[in-house]
C-alpha cells in the first residue's frame, strides 16, 4: 500500500471518528434538551392537577370537563391506587394506556423508545392529610419528537456519507500536491542512479517555508557538497598518482641503469644507489602523509586525554631543535609554566612537526613560537622570518597536494599535505587553523583550540 494511499485513509477514518462522536452527542443534546422541557411541562401540569384536591374530588373524573381542559392530543392521565390498579384515566393515545399501571411513593419520569414514538411518563405521588393515597402520572406521545429525531439521524448519516466521501476524493487530490514535490525527489534520486551525475531538485521560484521547501533545499545543499567532495576525491586521487609516480620513475630507471650498466661503475652505482634511497624516503614520507590525511577523518577527539601543553610544545621545539640544527624559541603568556588541557597529545604534538618544519624549510631565520591563553582557549602561534605565500595562494595553502611557486616546491621535500593534515588535526579538536603571511616577509601560523575537546 503506498504512503499516499495510507494518509487519505487514516485522514478518512480519522475524520469518521471525530464526526461519529460529534454528531453522537449532537444527537444526545437534541434528545436530552427536548426531553427535558417536555418534562417540565409534563411536570407542571401535575402540579396544576394536584391544586384541584384530586382525592377529595372524584368527580373531576366522571365530569371530563375538569380534566379535558388540560388534555391534549397524544397524552394521557390516570390515577393509581396503591394496589397498582387504575382507579381513573383519561387519554387522547391508545399507545399510552397500553403500558401497565406501577404504583410508587417517589416521583420518577420514564422515556421509552416505541415503534408509535418516544413515550414520555411522569409520576407524582398524591396525598391526602399529609399521607400518599394515589400516584398522578401523566403520559405524552412524542410522536413528532421521534420524527424529528429519525430526520436527524438520517441527516446525520447522509452528512457523514458526505463528509466521507468529500475527505477521500479531497484528499487523493490533497495528497497528489503533497506528494509530487516528492515524487520530483524520487525522479531526481533515480536519475543520478542511473546516470551515476548530480542533479538538483527543481525548486519552485516562490520560496515557501515548509518541510517539503527545506526537504528540497537540503537535498539541493548535500548534492553540492557531494559533488564537491567527488571533485576533491578526483583531483586527490590524480595528485596522489602524481605524487607516487614521480620517485617511483627515479627509482624505476635508476634500478635499470644498475642492471644495465652500474655493475663495472662504482661512481655510477653510488648515484643510483643513492638516488633510490632518496625517491624511498621520500615514497615512504608521502605514504606516512597519506596515511595521516586518512585517520584524520575519524571521530572527534578519539584519543581524549588530559596533558600539559608547555612541556609538550618545548620537547617538540627542542627535538627539532637538535635534529635541524636551528634556533627555535618557546615564549608563553606570563611565563605559564604549566598550561593543562584536553585532547589528543600525539596529533598535537605532529600538528606542531608539521607547523615548526614549514617554517623551517621556508625560513633561514629564529622560528618563534608563542602561547597564550584565553576564556579556556589556548592559542599557538609559529612564526617564521622567511620568504611567505603569496596572497593568491593564501585560499588554496590547505588544500592537499596543493604548492605555490614560490613558496612549495620539490626539492624542499614537501608533497603539499602537511597543512591539510595539520587543518584536519585542528578541526578533530574543535579548533580553528588561520595562515597570515606576506610574500618576503615570513608566515605565522596560528592555532586556536579549546582547553577541553568534548
Amino acid at each position: 500500500m503506498s504512503l499516499r494511499l495510507k494518509i487519505t485513509l487514516w485522514v478518512s477514518v480519522g475524520l469518521m471518528i471525530i464526526l461519529f462522536f460529534s454528531f453522537t452527542f449532537v444527537y444526545y443534546m437534541f434528545i436530552r434538551v427536548t426531553t427535558k422541557g417536555e418534562i417540565d411541562l409534563l411536570k407542571d401540569k401535575a402540579s396544576a392537577l394536584l391544586l384541584k384536591d384530586l382525592p377529595n374530588h372524584p368527580e373531576y373524573w366522571k365530569n371530563n370537563m375538569q380534566m379535558d381542559e388540560l388534555l391534549i392530543p397524544q397524552e394521557m392521565l390516570r390515577y393509581i391506587t396503591p394496589d397498582s390498579k387504575v382507579a381513573h384515566q383519561i387519554y387522547s393515545d391508545t399507545s399510552l394506556v397500553s403500558y401497565p399501571a406501577s404504583y410508587s411513593t417517589m416521583a420518577s419520569e420514564d422515556l421509552i423508545t416505541d415503534a408509535d414514538g418516544i413515550l414520555l411518563f411522569v409520576r407524582t405521588p398524591v396525598f391526602k392529610d399529609g399521607k400518599q393515597v394515589a400516584l398522578l402520572e401523566i403520559g405524552r406521545n412524542l410522536r413528532r419528537l421521534g420524527m424529528y429525531s429519525e430526520m436527524l439521524i438520517s441527516i446525520l448519516v447522509l452528512t457523514s456519507i458526505g463528509a466521507l466521501i468529500l475527505a477521500l476524493i479531497g484528499g487523493y487530490f490533497y495528497t497528489n500536491v503533497l506528494f509530487k514535490p516528492l515524487h520530483q525527489f524520487i525522479a531526481t534520486m533515480q536519475n543520478i542512479e542511473n546516470s551515476g551525475s548530480f542533479r538538483h531538485i527543481t525548486l519552485p521560484d516562490k520560496h515557501r517555508n515548509d518541510e517539503l521547501m527545506r526537504l528540497g533545499t537540503t537535498f539541493n545543499r548535500m548534492i553540492d557538497r557531494l559533488q564537491e567532495m567527488f571533485r576533491k576525491q578526483e583531483q586527490f586521487i590524480a595528485d596522489a598518482s602524481h605524487e607516487l609516480r614521480t620517485p617511483l620513475t627515479i627509482i624505476e630507471s635508476y634500478a635499470s641503469l644498475l642492471r644495465r650498466w652500474a655493475s663495472s661503475n662504482d661512481q655510477l652505482r653510488e648515484e643510483a644507489l643513492e638516488a633510490i634511497v632518496s625517491e624511498s624516503a621520500q615514497l615512504k614520507l608521502l605514504t606516512q602523509n597519506l596515511l595521516s590525511l586518512t585517520d584524520t577523518y575519524r571521530e572527534n577527539c578519539e584519543q581524549n586525554t588530559d596533558f600539559d601543553l608547555i612541556p609538550l610544545v618545548e620537547q617538540t621545539a627542542a627535538s627539532l631543535r637538535i635534529t635541524t640544527s636551528r634556533e627555535i624559541r618557546v615564549q608563553s603568556e606570563l611565563d605559564m609554566k604549566e598550561l593543562p588541557m584536553s585532547g589528543d597529545p600525539y596529533q598535537i604534538r605532529q600538528l606542531l612537526i608539521i607547523l615548526i618544519d614549514n617554517a623551517l624549510k621556508y625560513s633561514q631565520k629564529i622560528v618563534d613560537i608563542r602561547i597564550s591563553l584565553q576564556d579556556k582557549w589556548v592559542t599557538l602561534e609559529v612564526m617564521d622570518q622567511g620568504i611567505g605565500i603569496a596572497e593568491e595562494d593564501l585560499p588554496h595553502i590547505f588544500d592537499r597536494f596543493y604548492r605555490s611557486d614560490k613558496a612549495r616546491n620539490r626539492k624542499h621535500g614537501g608533497a603539499g599535505l602537511g597543512l591539510a593534515i595539520a587543518q584536519h588535526i585542528v578541526h578533530k579538536h574543535q579548533g580553528n587553523l588561520e595562515l597570515q603571511s606576506s610574500l618576503g616577509l615570513g608566515s605565522t601560523a596560528i592555532v586556536t583550540l579549546p582547553q577541553s575537546c568534548q
